[in-house]
């Protein structure tokens, strides 16, 4: 079995131990990393429907967001890409479809 995961939470429960989950099993660091990529933007372009400004879109995601963390993954680095650069395909944001044993 693999040991590269992501861990993932929920901004709106003030990064609780309680409030995370992993997922486990990624063949590498890099399909960690993207996993984790396409969650955060997937995120982000669910509240860009509601929040287009990008300074009101950033509070909303670290306020109501979920969040993603992977070994060597700069995600507030890709936070402030996903604000500037909005998704234009679908499999940007599909983050389930790399979810191991799928």
């Amino acid at each position: 079995m693999s040991r590269h995961r992501v861990l993932c939470g929920d901004f709106a429960s003030g990064q609780d131990p309680d409030e995370e989950w992993e997922v486990p099993g990624f063949a590498s660091a890099e399909a960690a990393a993207e996993y984790a990529r396409r969650f955060i933007r997937a995120q982000i372009e669910d509240l860009r429907r509601e929040t287009p400004d990008p300074a009101a879109l950033r509070e909303a995601y670290y306020t109501f967001g979920e969040y993603a963390a992977a070994e060597g993954f700069d995600s507030e680095a890709w936070v402030n890409h996903c604000i500037a650069m909005p998704a234009t395909r679908k499999a940007e944001v599909d983050y389930a479809a790399l979810e191991p044993g799928r």
